[in-house]
């Protein structure tokens, strides 16, 4: 990239930026097919780089997707791709790892960071108490 040109900004859905702030903290496969094809690539590339593949949550999150993991992994392995979304992605993104620093959110501001430990706790313990008896 030049010096001076500044990155270009993909704006992601509120439902996007849901499921990526929300991922830790419970299941977001429901939201997460109802993404496009698009946006799920971009999410499944944010999420396997900002959290923890050892949380049990995640995990969760992660496993009806394997197979796209699989296909981001190869990617990210130097390897080609004949899935046309990932090619696009890796266009419009101006790197061949599909770059997702430049996300933002349908407002035009920088996605924010995940949840930290306290935080989720605090979302799990009101996502519990919400939930009828």
């Amino acid at each position: 990239m030049s010096v001076g040109v500044s990155p270009k900004k993909i704006e992601v859905s509120d439902n996007f930026v849901e499921s990526y702030r929300n991922f830790n903290i419970g299941s977001q496969i429901d939201k997460m097919n109802t993404l496009s094809k698009r946006e799920l690539y971009l999410l499944l590339v944010l999420c396997t780089d900002l959290h923890s593949e050892e949380d049990p949550v995640c995990l969760n999150n992660f496993k009806p997707f394997r197979s796209e993991i699989i296909e981001i992994n190869e990617i990210q392995d130097d390897k080609e791709t004949t899935n046309e979304v990932l090619k696009s992605l890796i266009e419009e993104t101006g790197d061949k790892y599909i770059d997702v620093d430049n996300l933002v959110d349908s407002k035009g501001e920088k996605l924010p960071s995940p949840l930290e430990k306290g935080e989720v706790r605090d979302a799990k313990i009101h996502n519990i108490l919400d939930k009828p008896e």
